[in-house]
């Protein structure tokens, strides 16, 4: 599937979830990690096939961001020995996009060797948010990159 109609199809489904998110002015969900080769709007994908063991997020018509995921490791045998960790993926970023847009991102948050990572942070959103995705971006070589986790896509 091309990545606009996985985008149209992802908003799609969101519709739903959107107007209730605006009812309790809260977005709540769970986090799903990155399958490689699947970018969310202009956020690129991963380059390694990563899993979760669990994760959920959640932003408040405040801006207030809360991300907390556990087990958040590589599970592509390409990498080798290094297999079941973050390898060398020590931080990471939160992000709401907007309409697959990146409308707000946290400050580095370090990614924890067991793939363990809590985020909160207060962020300034645009007043009107359409298909609102989380997402947690890896910091690379000194750089934010692509997804590794995201909820709401």
């Amino acid at each position: 599937m091309k990545p606009f109609i996985r985008l149209f199809l992802g908003a799609l489904m969101c519709t739903d979830w959107l107007s209730t998110a605006y009812a309790k002015d809260v977005v709540e969900a769970e986090f799903r990690a990155c399958p490689t080769g699947t970018a969310i709007g202009d956020v690129p994908s991963c380059g390694k096939i990563w899993k979760l063991k669990s994760g959920k997020g959640s932003v408040d018509a405040d801006g207030t961001l809360k991300i907390s995921l556990k087990g958040l490791v590589l599970d592509d045998p390409s990498v080798g020995e290094f297999n079941g960790t973050p390898d060398g993926v020590g931080h990471v970023v939160g992000a709401v996009l907007c309409s697959g847009m990146v409308a707000a991102q946290t400050e580095w948050v370090v990614l924890a060797k067991n793939g363990d990572v809590k985020v909160k942070a207060k962020l300034k959103l645009p007043a009107s948010c359409i298909a609102p995705t989380l997402v947690v971006r890896e910091v690379w070589e000194g750089k934010v990159g692509g997804w590794l986790a995201a909820a709401g896509y």
